[in-house]
């Protein structure tokens, strides 16, 4: 499977995209995450305090009525970038997600916008 077919099938562009994410402490140990998100090139801007960052974008996602839950993870680090392969579900259907970026958290947010944008 060529690099393209790979990240078609487990990365697809769809009409989720996240344009912007900041990320700051919270109280206690949580963090306050504000993000742009466009759905059907419409801009969202989101804000969720939660237990990560990956639990506040899967709050932004429930919000946008867009949420899948995490089934599994898997991070992979190859010395430049981690890979995060998400399984996740949405109303009985399962799909496999993937993304990459220069953090386990960042990597597993691209993954979690690809599989709303597989099961949505």
């Amino acid at each position: 499977m060529t690099t393209d077919h790979f990240e078609g099938t487990f990365a697809p562009r769809g009409t989720i995209a996240l344009q912007q994410l900041d990320t700051r402490p919270g109280p206690g140990d949580t963090v306050c995450c504000a993000a742009t998100l466009t759905v059907d090139s419409r801009p969202h801007h989101l804000k969720a305090e939660a237990f990560g960052t990956i639990g506040a974008m899967s709050e932004m996602l429930y919000d946008l009525d867009a949420g899948v839950e995490i089934v599994s993870l898997y991070h992979q680090n190859d010395g430049t970038q981690i890979a995060a392969y998400l399984q996740c579900e949405r109303n009985g259907q399962q799909c496999w997600a993937y993304g990459r970026a220069a953090t386990g958290d960042e990597a597993t947010v691209r993954a979690l916008i690809s599989a709303a944008n597989q099961l949505v």
